[in-house]
């Protein structure tokens, strides 16, 4: 085979295989450089290939050596190339592990378009220098000088390689999980990348049909949480109220990372700042009853447990302790101030009653008055004397007044505070936007930078 039909058939077959490790050779300009330096390294053998005459007097000398198809197209020289890169590898020479990949793949692919020539290579050469050929009739195999021969399978390579670059850039697994669209195939490619896997969606419920992108934040064979920006949902497979018409997998250039919040007595605004435009999953333990909404059910309480939530959001409870000490507040100042407005009452009656003796008694010195009214007044006077009671005295409510001591200063010292735990993921965007605009990833980053989570027990100490 010449140069050029090696170079276009190593990038063919290597990009195949290497789809199949999620390595994409065409995404990067110094992946498809290896590949093609690669895919004509064996023939440097010989000084007329096009590897062997720039490096003439390394081929010269293998040439001389060996001769043309021996050791540099046998598993011995695989295994060299192989054994170099990963030593450059660990040493950091190369800095990307994936050249190994596609070294050894161009490689084996010169191997084999060499194999399907009639003569062959001596594939276990020196130990055995019989000619490895695919297939075993000559009549099917190339020859070298066959310029038809060459030119269809330059041409078949070429067309494969401008064909095959969706299955390139999506890799095997995710072309192949992609074809059958189901919950089961995102649910498989989900769990076998450190990458976000975004979830095209198409489904009827309710006789609408609904159709998106969402990112996938937890998956089952059965069932999907996806998440697309503005809220979370889930699809089921097993739903009788949803019909899913298509689940198709693609992952996204964002890698999948969860940042570990911890927290101790915080106030609520500083709770929703954490909260706010986060989709999160945690712990959350307060010193009062609270009040949120989750799937649509209210619920009241000061230990709160959510999951897969986003912009989460958390009320001061009306039923909560602290609104309690506050109606115990109004109900003693109220308390004592009727007690007060009584005796202010019962104040104001006394004093008119003892106006009115007053007055009877101030009008019975008056000597101009004839005996009929004297009489009169006197009568009244002896009716306003029977009638007279003490006094009323102010009996101050002692213990209510320091009860309600007691509350104002538990509400002045004591305020709503949230202590615990939660788990935030962290997509590498900003809250602006509602449109999910994933690229495809890039099939060129091995290093796997997934961060674990961790749990932490849950803080139940609180300062007053």
């Amino acid at each position: 085979m010449s140069g050029a039909t090696h170079i276009v058939g190593g990038l063919m077959f290597a990009g195949t295989l290497c789809s199949f490790t999620d390595v994409n050779v065409f995404a990067n300009p110094y992946y498809i450089g290896a590949c093609i330096f690669f895919s004509i390294l064996p023939d440097i053998d010989t000084t007329k290939s096009m590897i062997g005459f720039p490096l003439y007097p390394i081929s010269w000398l293998i040439y001389q050596k060996f001769g043309h198809r021996t050791i540099t197209h046998s598993v011995l020289f695989l295994i060299f190339v192989w054994s170099t890169l990963i030593v450059l590898s660990k040493l950091q020479i190369i800095p990307d592990e994936n050249y190994t990949k596609i070294a050894l793949f161009s490689t084996i692919s010169h191997y084999v378009f060499d194999m399907i020539t009639v003569s062959g290579i001596p594939f276990f050469y020196p130990f055995f220098k019989n000619r490895c050929v695919i297939p075993g009739n000559p009549a099917f195999r190339f020859k070298t000088s066959d310029l038809r021969a060459e030119a269809l399978v330059f041409g078949i390579c070429s067309i494969l390689c401008f064909t095959m670059q969706p299955l390139f850039a999506s890799g095997f697994w995710t072309s192949y999980n992609r074809q059958f669209g189901t919950i089961k195939h995102v649910d498989r490619e989900n769990q076998n990348t450190e990458y976000y896997v975004v979830c095209e969606y198409s489904y009827i419920k309710n006789a609408e049909l609904q159709e998106g992108e969402a990112i996938v934040i937890e998956s089952k064979t059965n069932e999907l949480t996806l998440f697309n920006r503005r809220e979370v949902f889930t699809l089921n497979a097993d739903d009788p109220q949803l019909k899913i018409n298509h689940t198709r997998p693609r992952i996204s250039t964002i890698e999948k990372r969860f940042e570990e919040r911890q927290f101790f007595n915080v106030s609520i605004d500083s709770l929703h700042q954490m909260l706010n435009g986060k989709l999160a999953t945690g712990l959350i333990q307060s010193n009062y009853n609270v009040r949120y909404i989750d799937n649509a059910i209210t619920y009241y309480t000061n230990f709160i447990n959510f999951k897969n939530r986003f912009d989460f959001h958390i009320y001061a409870g009306v039923d909560s302790s602290r609104t309690t000490i506050t109606t115990n507040i109004a109900r003693l100042e109220a308390s004592i101030s009727q007690t007060r407005e009584k005796h202010s009452a019962e104040l104001q009656k006394w004093q008119q009653h003892q106006q009115q003796i007053q007055n009877v008694e101030d009008s019975l010195t008056n000597r101009m008055l004839s005996n009929y009214h004297r009489n009169k007044l006197q009568q009244e006077l002896i009716s306003l004397r029977r009638r007279n009671y003490d006094k009323p005295v102010y009996q101050s409510p002692a213990s209510q007044i320091a009860e309600l001591e007691a509350q104002r200063k538990a509400i002045s010292e004591k305020a709503l505070l949230f202590s615990g735990h939660m788990t935030v993921y962290t997509f590498g965007f900003d809250n602006s936007g509602s449109e999910i605009n994933f690229a495809a990833k890039p099939l060129y980053n091995s290093e796997k930078i997934l961060a674990n989570t961790q749990s932490y027990p849950l803080m139940e100490n609180y300062a007053d």
